[in-house]
């Protein structure tokens, strides 16, 4: 079953495995495709999760969840980091950014770096 905003989620990071969904920036539709040669027809659901514990307020977890014919279509969490194209990963920023996933700092540090590497 695929989190929510206010599940509880049990990612090990840093000796910690429990924590709570603030918010989920997750694409309006997921990809699909058909893998003709090994899974069928596969549903892919990349997402930024920004979790939250009683030591750390903003941690984002790229999660994603996946279905095949092979899981008869039941979704599954993915077993490692997820593969996202470029285009997936800016709408999925941009929708973590609306959300406040990120303080300001970061984002002010990020516009450099961005400004940085566009005037090169």
């Amino acid at each position: 079953m695929e989190a929510g905003v206010g599940s509880r989620v049990h990612p090990r990071y840093k000796g910690i495995a429990e924590w709570d969904v603030k918010a989920i920036a997750a694409l309006p539709k997921p990809l699909e495709w058909e893998d003709k040669s090994l899974l069928g027809k596969v549903t892919y659901k990349p997402k930024m999760l920004w979790l939250t514990c009683s030591e750390y307020k903003r941690v984002v977890w790229f999660a994603y969840w996946m279905a095949t014919s092979r899981t008869q279509g039941k979704v599954r969490w993915g077993g490692g980091p997820p593969i996202l194209e470029e285009d997936t990963f800016l709408e999925l920023l941009k929708l973590a950014i609306k959300q406040g996933f990120f303080t300001d700092s970061f984002l002010r540090s990020l516009k450099g770096e961005i400004e940085l590497s566009l005037n090169k």
